[in-house]
């Protein structure tokens, strides 16, 4: 199964991990580093980082969202501005569909910056999230964004809890843009520095959760899988088995047991929280939607995989298909994935149903010898 996803997994989504939105503070630790550098500078993070580097790339980001949306968004016009004709392009990178969700990066960032001015709680997921639609940005427009956000607080004091948001952002825009050595980068640089700061464990499971994310969509497996169980282990002691932030990690630590093909495993996690997360958070969301798929692999890429296993993994992603294509549109990364694997799983199942040539040409051989007709 590949993964991630980053890219993200085709065989199953992940789930771009937020910080949750934690008032409390933290407190600063300064220690030695065998290099008998200051911790703080050892920790200052990649170039990629500095305050400098933020404005061009920025810039680049932007570029590269608008040429991607280009053939959608000609003759359009921004939602919030309402000028089409402004030089910066626009983009739309979310499940809005018809006239509605084009705009301007630089307008969408602004609109976040009043949100979170306003109200920081609820504001802040307009860095990620459309206001028309209410779905993620996604692709090469939350990466655009993810500079956006981190342009705007870079400059902030490390304590502020904005500029560690901002780099979630940046971290989380680099994967979905399969930008994946610059996000490990970021996320490394983000857990060392929580972990200097001494900040909450329910946050530190966050950062490790997306740095597994990028271990696995590096191709670094056996790293990955060892994060996803230490931090599916915190969040259930944490926060439960119901909590959307539990059932996101048993679903990320089921993709990558499939990727070890460790098959039985991750059936026997997905069967365990697969009806929670149906019962909590829907049929329709996105990550019951993902567990889902994931189960269907854990099915259909088991060599043992019998023929009921294949006719259930086929039948999960049908009615899965179903849902995304209503929900989230027939353009969105989710439901695109669930199709091709949908087509990859009815494969496998014609091929074990249909039985091989050679045998079927004997068989009628037999069979004309005897005078009988098909």
């Amino acid at each position: 199964m590949e993964q991630q996803p980053e890219a993200a997994s085709e065989r199953s989504g992940r789930l771009p991990a937020r910080l949750p939105h934690s008032t409390r503070s933290f407190s600063r630790s300064r220690s030695r580093s065998p290099s008998g550098r200051d911790d703080e500078d050892v920790a200052a993070g990649p170039p990629l980082l500095r305050a400098d580097q933020a404005e061009p790339r920025y810039n680049e980001a932007l570029q590269t969202a608008v040429a991607a949306c280009a053939e959608d968004t000609e003759g359009q016009t921004c939602f919030i501005c309402m000028d089409g004709a402004a030089e910066e392009g626009l983009v739309r990178g979310c499940a809005c569909r018809g006239g509605a969700g084009f705009a301007h990066v630089s307008c969408l960032a602004r609109q976040a910056q009043v949100e979170v001015e306003r109200d920081i709680q609820n504001g802040w997921k307009r860095w990620h999230t459309c206001r028309q639609c209410e779905q993620k940005y996604h692709g090469v427009v939350e990466c655009a964004l993810g500079w956006a956000c981190w342009k705007t607080y870079v400059g902030r004091p490390e304590t502020q809890r904005v500029r560690l948001w901002a780099m979630t952002e940046l971290g989380n825009g680099l994967s979905v843009a399969n930008q994946h050595e610059d996000a490990l980068s970021v996320k490394k640089a983000e857990l060392s520095m929580l972990q200097r700061l001494d900040a909450p464990e329910e946050n530190i499971l966050v950062v490790q959760n997306n740095l597994a994310n990028t271990y696995e969509s590096l191709g670094r497996v056996e790293e990955a899988v060892r994060v996803r169980r230490d931090v599916y282990s915190g969040r259930l002691k944490i926060l439960g088995d119901e909590h959307s932030q539990t059932l996101s990690t048993a679903n990320n630590y089921a993709a990558t047991l499939i990727d070890l093909e460790r098959f039985e495993e991750a059936k026997t996690l997905l069967l365990k929280t697969m009806p929670v997360a149906r019962r909590v958070l829907g049929e329709n969301h996105e990550l019951t939607l993902w567990m889902r798929e994931a189960y269907a692999a854990a099915l259909c890429d088991d060599t043992g995989a019998t023929l009921d296993d294949l006719r259930e993994a086929v039948t999960t992603l049908e009615d899965a298909e179903r849902t995304a294509r209503r929900v989230l549109g027939g353009s969105h990364p989710t439901t695109t994935g669930i199709e091709r694997n949908l087509q990859i799983t009815r494969a496998a199942l014609r091929a074990r149903e249909t039985p091989p040539r050679r045998r079927r040409v004997k068989t009628q051989a037999r069979m004309a010898t005897r005078g009988i007709r098909q």
